[in-house]
């Protein structure tokens, strides 16, 4: 049964879960900043819960954990669909704007806050702040919510 799906604008990337995210964040790094115009809201996956179909272009570069960081983007639109870092292996991270239903999601994290933009407020729904990558925090509580999933 399908329980979220989305893609990109044009529709050429389309996705689907049978899954809850195990974690919800808004990343306010530089490079999120630089790839999305403002901070990135993702719903972290295991790789093998998300279906695909279409063929995104990836970009890869050093990302917070100093590892490679593979961002996948239509080739035809241009849009941002997800991220794969190598530091969580085995994990991708859909933006929260390409599912066709953003709305049943809140981030429960936010990470790199020293670089957050002054103007950009939280309405209280985020639980964890914190300054740099929380790499072991994130981790954490994906297992903490991989294991209430059943």
């Amino acid at each position: 049964m399908i329980k979220h799906q989305g893609g990109c604008h044009c529709r050429q990337i389309r996705y689907s879960t049978e899954y809850d995210p195990m974690l919800v964040m808004q990343c306010n790094c530089i490079s999120c900043r630089k790839i999305s115009g403002s901070m990135t809201v993702s719903a972290c996956f295991a790789e093998d819960e998300i279906k695909m179909t279409g063929k995104c272009k990836e970009y890869t570069y050093s990302g917070g954990s100093g590892m490679p960081f593979h961002r996948g983007f239509c080739e035809n639109c241009g849009q941002y669909v997800y991220g794969k870092p190598t530091a969580f292996e085995g994990f991708i991270v859909m933006t929260l704007g390409s599912f066709d239903d953003p709305n049943q999601f809140e981030p429960k994290m936010e990470i790199h806050t020293i670089n957050k933009l002054k103007w950009l407020k939280d309405d209280g729904c985020v639980k964890d702040s914190f300054e740099e990558g929380a790499t072991v925090e994130r981790m954490e509580a994906m297992m903490e919510n991989l294991e209430q999933r059943g």
